[in-house]
Formats: C-alpha cells, structure tokens, sequence
C-alpha cells in the first residue's frame, strides 16, 4: 500500500484529496493543528511553522508506514491588505506558512524518500498547492501573491535537485476556490488606498463563485499519480488560458487587465 502525507488535510482542498486518495487505495497521513476526523485517514498533530512538530510527525509516519511515496503540501493561509501598511509580523506569519513551511516538510521528507526502494518508476513525489496568483499577483493581496511565486521558484529549482534520486516535483495552480480559507485582511490605510476595499470585496465574491474543494483535489490527485507530471498545473480552462495569454500579450497589458479586474 502507498503512503500520503498532505499537510493541511483537516479542511478545503487538502481534505478533499485525501478523499480521494483514500478511494484510490493509499494509507493516508493529515498533519495539521487540529483535528476534523475524515474516514481512513490518520490524524497527526503538527504546525508547519514549528520545526520539532514536523520532526517528530515525520518520524511517527517512518515508524508506521516504513516509507512515504507522496508529500502534498496544501497547508496555507493569506492575508490581505495595502502592503505599505502591513506590519513586519504579518508578512513573517504569511511567509513562515506559505514558503518555510512547505520546505520545512520537504527537508524532513527527503531523507525518508531518498533512502526508500523505488515503487516503480520513483521513489517518492512532492506535490505543491501553489496558486494562480503566483503568475498573476493581486492587489492588495501583494504577500500572498509573492509566497505563491516563491513556492512556483522553489519547486521548479528543487525539480532538479532531487531528479537523481528519483523523485518527482510539480505544482498545482489553482484559481479561485471556495473553501474556508484561512485570511486575515486589515483595511489600514483605506484612506489612503480607497480602491482597496472594492479590490478585496472583489476577491471574496471570485473565491464564492469559484470552484469546490473536489474540483481542485481531482486536479491534484492527477499531478500525484500521473506517469510524467509536467511541472505545473491549472486547476482549471479558464486558468490555461489566462497563462497562455501571458505568454502572448506584454506584461504590462497583463498588469492593466488585473488591475481592471479588481478595481485598483
């Protein structure tokens, strides 16, 4: 039986593929804060942003499963906000989560993938959640968009890091989702930036209108089990194309048509 370490499993996408994996024979591991029972999947407490938690949720699977054929990182939180105003810890919080999180487990994981038999074709795969907003940055959503781009950075680097062991890297960008996702918004500086309220009202109307958790999760399960999986993946059309018409059109018309669409 394969192995699936998804952090943040207790909630939105992360719950929703470890549903899927579950169906599609994997023992399947949550490592999150809480807890929210999910049936056939093992619950162990661990905060990504706290080094010991992630050592020893680690340790624990090795124990249990004797090996770890796929690590998805869904794990994540976003704050919003006019970035002149954001105060030092919110960009720290936002980052800790987001990037070091994610590498965190992957410093923990590799060691455990590296010395494993291969299962077939590998040894062990990284699957990241990342976002659209990786591509295309959002106003007034500047640091979660920047935390975004970092993971697509790092992904993409750790690829051929790690090729020569026989383990696969991708990432998943999705567009807008409607989960219960993790924000914190601080209007400071409305005055000064009065776009700013329409931006993010706009965000939160996009996310409510967008895709379910199990749309995205089928997305993901795909770039977990493939043959090849390609570096990244949309979640969806609408998503493939906008990166398609990134690559036709100049990145300062992309600029204008984003701005437009949130109101900045």
């Amino acid at each position: 039986m394969k192995t699936a370490v998804i952090t943040g499993a207790s909630s939105g996408i992360g719950r929703a593929t470890a549903a899927r994996l579950v169906a599609k024979g994997y023992r399947v591991f949550d490592l999150s804060r809480s807890e929210n029972a999910q049936q056939g999947v093992e619950h162990i407490a661990c905060d990504v942003t706290k080094t010991d938690t992630i050592s020893a949720a680690f340790s624990q699977i090795k124990d249990k499963a004797g090996r770890m054929d796929l690590l998805i990182l869904c794990a994540g939180m976003g704050i919003a906000g006019a970035i002149e105003f954001t105060t030092e810890s919110e960009m720290q919080r936002q980052y800790d989560v987001n990037v070091f999180g994610p590498i965190r487990c992957i410093q923990a994981a590799l060691p455990i993938m590296r010395q494993q038999p291969k299962e077939g074709r590998e040894r062990g795969r990284i699957v990241f959640v990342s976002s659209m907003a990786a591509v295309f940055g959002i106003p007034f959503q500047s640091m979660y968009s920047a935390s975004k781009a970092a993971i697509n950075a790092y992904a993409f680097s750790l690829r051929n890091e790690v090729k020569h062991y026989d383990i696969k890297v991708t990432a998943l960008m999705p567009g807008d989702v409607h989960t219960n996702f993790q924000r914190t918004t601080d209007l400071s500086g409305s005055d000064v930036y009065p776009h700013m309220k329409g931006a993010i009202e706009q965000m939160i109307h996009d996310e409510h209108n967008g895709m379910t958790s199990d749309q995205v999760a089928r997305r993901v399960v795909k770039a977990a089990t493939c043959r090849s999986p390609k570096v990244f993946y949309r979640s969806d059309l609408l998503s493939s194309l906008e990166c398609l018409a990134q690559r036709i059109f100049s990145n300062s018309f992309a600029n204008w048509i984003v701005g437009k669409m949130y109101h900045a």
